[in-house]
């Protein structure tokens, strides 16, 4: 007995049976479990905007942390704006968006939105290299205007889209759409003045009291695939970008399904162009046949009216009621 309450009461046995489950629990180590962040790792400063970004772990998994940059942390405006990036991100559920996780406060950094980590590269790396195909261009539109559209069917505008903010993953080249800082959204009442990038924000948010509306993004859109039909030689590509960014706004696809017909519709005029040329040539190679067969039939036809029916000898055809 006092070798099991020394052993906190289990007993001397090789099966570990518990006779005294109380003192086995007290007298149990508790295993400590990393709930923090770790191995934290800045890799992003914005030089203009107010935002910067690291690699951490938690739990074995790597995430996206963003956070506001120290001149920044204690500024009400822009702790409102991470604020409402973070609201806006964490309603979307597109897998062609970059995933919001959560918000919380990190000793050190202040509040963060954690974001998932895209194993990738951006869309203006992928372009600046190279590496950017006809296929590839077509398949990565579709799926841009397939996340775009999901955004503008939950009444949020992203007012950024720009190669840069644009995730091509490593693994299958799939698009990821991120950075929601300049984002908007029919829930929110603050934070509504103009904004974009320079290149690819819409002309008519430059003027005073501009509003933006799901055109905005589609111009923004135009842009970015400009770009693309510029690097792979896509004309189709680049007729549909070019009435994206009609400068009259009521010129420019009204939405992104219209879009993706458009963008469709030119791979289908594409396949019936090939197929008509290849019924064609196949009609012409017929008709050659059957004419080089017909002269074949009419040469013999008048080698056999060349011949005597019972001699060798040729006569002419006139002649024959005279050899009767």
């Amino acid at each position: 007995m006092e070798k099991e309450q020394q052993s906190g009461g289990w007993k001397d046995s090789p099966s570990g049976y518990v006779e005294r489950l109380d003192d086995a629990i007290r007298s149990a180590s508790v295993m400590r479990v990393q709930d923090g962040f770790r191995d934290l790792r800045e890799f992003y400063v914005s030089q203009t905007g107010h935002t910067r970004l690291l690699y951490a772990s938690r739990y074995g998994k790597l995430y996206v942390l963003k956070c506001l940059k120290p001149d920044f942390l204690y500024v009400p405006l822009y702790r409102q704006a991470l604020a409402k990036e973070f609201e806006i991100g964490l309603q979307l559920d597109h897998p062609c968006i970059c995933r919001t996780v959560g918000m919380e406060e990190v000793e050190g950094l202040g509040p963060v939105i954690v974001m998932e980590r895209v194993d990738g590269c951006t869309l203006k790396s992928l372009m600046e290299q190279g590496a950017l195909t006809r296929p590839l261009a077509r398949r990565l539109a579709m799926q841009l205007m397939d996340a775009v559209g999901y955004l503008h069917d939950r009444q949020v505008i992203h007012r950024d889209l720009k190669p840069s903010n644009i995730m091509v993953s490593y693994n299958g080249h799939n698009v990821k759409l991120i950075d929601f800082s300049l984002a908007d959204s029919d829930a929110f009442g603050v934070l509504k003045q103009p904004a974009g990038t320079s290149g690819y924000i819409a002309p008519e948010q430059l003027l005073a009291g501009a509003r933006a509306d799901v055109r905005a993004d589609i111009y923004s859109l135009g842009m970015v695939m400009k770009d693309m039909a510029q690097a792979v030689g896509d004309r189709q590509m680049g007729h549909v970008a070019a009435l994206c960014t009609r400068r009259n706004v009521d010129e420019r696809p009204p939405d992104v399904v219209r879009l993706k017909k458009l963008l469709l519709h030119g791979r289908r005029q594409l396949f019936w162009v090939v197929l008509l040329a290849l019924l064609t040539l196949l009609s012409a190679l017929c008709v050659a046949v059957a004419w080089r067969g017909r002269q074949e039939r009419v040469r013999a036809s008048q080698s056999v009216e060349r011949l005597q029916p019972d001699s060798n000898r040729a006569v002419d055809i006139r002649s024959w009621p005279s050899q009767q």
